[in-house]
C-alpha cells in the first residue's frame, strides 16, 4: 500500500471510528418512539461530506453501519436492513443537496438544512422499508408524523454540531498547513506491510459445532440468500421449512440456547409490534374474537403470526452468523462477499483494511470520549442547544487525537 494510499484509508478509517462511538454510544439512550433517534453517527456523514466529498462519505456511512453492526452483533439482522438502506438513502440526499447548493446560489442549503433533509430521508425511508419487507400493514405509518417531527429537531442539531465541526477542522487543518514545512516526510509505507488484526472486543460465542467451521463469506452469503427469501415469499409453508432447517442447524451448532433467547428478547418490541398492527387495524370478514371496539379476524391473526415469524426468522439467521463467527473473520468474509464489485473498483482489500483500522481503534476512542466526558461539566447542560458545543468538543478532540497518532 503507498504512502497515499494508506493516509486515505487512515482518514477514512477516523471516520468510521469517529461514527461507530456516536452510534454505540448512542444506542445506550433509550427511545420511547421507535425508529427516533439522535442521529449522531449523521454528524460524520456530513463532515466528511464537506470535507472530503461525496464519494468518501457514502463509503463512511455505509462502513460505519457495518462495523456499528459488527461490535453491536447486529449484522443481518432486521435493524442493520433498515439503518443500512436509511444511511445509503440518505447520504444521496445529502449528496445531492450539497451538489446542488454548490452548483446554484438560488437553490443553496446550509449544513442544517442538508442534514434536516437527510434526516427526514432517513426516517421516511427506514419506515417505508419496514412496511414493504417486514410489517405489511399501512397502520405503520401512525408512527409518520412523530417520525418526521423528531427529523426536524434532530436534523438541526446534528447539523448545528457537524457545522461547528468543520469550522474547527478548517481551523486544525490551517495550523497543520502553517506546520507542514517544519516536518520530516512521511516513511514509505513497504509493499508488504500488514496491516493489525481486529481484536474481538464482542463476546463471541463460537460452539463446537460445523458452523463454527465454515466459512464466513459462505455464511453471509446464506444468510443474505435466506433473507431475500423470506421477502419474496409469505406463505407459511415456506416459513415452516425454513425454521424446521434452521432448527436442525442449530442442534447441529452446539449453540447455547440461552443466547438465542437473548437475542429474541432484544427485538421482542419489534416483534410484537409486527404482529400487533395486523391483528388491531387489519379488516378482514372472519371475526374470531371481539375485544371491546376491536374485532380480531382470521385475517388479521394470519398476518400477524405471519410478519413476527419473519422478523423472527431474520434474528435466528443473523444469531447463527454472529455467534459463530469472530469479528475478524467477518471482515475477511465481508471482504471476499463484495469481490465480485471489482469490476466497478471496489477494492475488496481497501475495505477490509478500513473495518480493520476501526475496529482496533474503537476501545480507544470510547476511552478518550468517556474521559472527556468525565471532565465535562454536564450541570451547565440544560437545553438541547447547550449540548451543541460539548458534543463538538468530543468530535474534534477524537479527531486531533486520531491526527496526532496513526490509529
Amino acid at each position: 500500500m503507498e504512502n497515499k494510499d494508506h493516509r486515505q484509508v487512515h482518514t477514512i478509517a477516523v471516520f468510521v471510528t469517529i461514527s461507530c462511538v456516536l452510534q454505540i454510544a448512542e444506542s445506550l439512550i433509550p427511545h420511547p418512539i421507535p425508529g427516533l433517534r439522535l442521529g449522531l453517527s449523521n454528524v460524520m456523514t456530513l463532515i466528511a461530506l464537506v470535507n472530503l466529498g461525496f464519494g468518501y462519505a457514502m463509503e463512511i456511512a455505509i462502513l460505519r453501519t457495518v462495523v456499528s453492526s459488527f461490535i453491536l452483533g447486529t449484522f443481518m439482522s432486521p435493524t442493520f436492513f433498515l439503518s443500512f438502506s436509511g444511511a445509503v438513502v440518505s447520504t444521496l440526499i445529502m449528496g445531492a443537496l450539497y451538489w446542488l447548493s454548490s452548483f446554484s446560489v438560488r437553490y443553496r442549503l446550509s449544513i442544517v438544512g442538508i442534514s434536516i433533509f437527510g434526516a427526514l430521508t432517513h426516517n421516511i425511508v427506514q419506515l417505508s422499508l419496514a412496511y414493504f419487507i417486514l410489517i405489511k400493514n399501512t397502520g405503520i405509518f401512525s408512527f409518520l408524523p412523530w417520525l418526521c417531527i423528531g427529523a426536524v429537531i434532530m436534523g438541526w442539531f446534528t447539523g448545528l454540531v457537524a457545522g461547528n465541526v468543520c469550522r474547527k477542522i478548517k481551523e486544525i487543518a490551517r495550523l497543520n498547513e502553517e506546520n507542514a514545512g517544519l516536518n520530516a516526510h512521511d516513511e514509505p509505507v513497504p509493499d508488504n506491510a500488514t496491516l493489525p488484526a481486529a481484536p474481538d472486543h464482542r463476546r463471541t460465542i463460537v460452539g463446537h459445532g460445523f458452523l463454527s467451521f465454515v466459512p464466513a463469506e459462505i455464511k453471509i452469503i446464506a444468510v443474505s440468500a435466506l433473507a431475500l427469501g423470506i421477502f419474496l415469499f409469505a406463505d407459511f409453508r415456506i416459513y415452516a421449512g425454513m425454521f424446521a432447517v434452521l432448527a436442525v442447524i442449530i442442534v447441529l451448532s452446539k449453540i447455547s440456547f440461552a443466547a438465542l433467547i437473548n437475542a429474541i428478547r432484544t427485538y421482542a418490541s419489534l416483534v410484537l409490534l409486527a404482529f400487533l398492527f395486523p391483528l388491531v387495524l387489519n379488516h378482514g370478514s372472519h371475526i374470531v374474537l371481539s375485544l371491546g371496539v376491536f374485532d380480531v379476524t382470521a385475517e388479521g391473526l394470519s398476518a400477524g403470526v405471519l410478519y413476527s415469524m419473519r422478523i423472527l426468522f431474520l434474528i435466528l439467521a443473523n444469531s447463527l452468523l454472529m455467534l459463530t463467527t469472530t469479528q475478524q473473520d467477518l471482515t475477511r468474509g465481508l471482504a471476499k462477499t463484495i469481490s465480485p464489485l471489482k469490476i466497478f473498483g471496489v477494492s475488496p482489500e481497501r475495505i477490509a483494511a478500513i473495518l480493520s483500522l476501526s475496529l482496533v481503534s474503537i476501545p480507544s476512542y470510547m476511552e478518550v470520549a468517556k474521559k472527556i466526558l468525565k471532565e465535562s461539566n454536564f450541570k451547565q447542560v440544560k437545553t438541547l442547544y447547550a449540548l451543541i458545543p460539548l458534543l463538538s468538543g468530543i468530535i474534534v478532540a477524537l479527531y486531533t487525537d486520531a491526527e496526532r497518532k496513526s490509529l
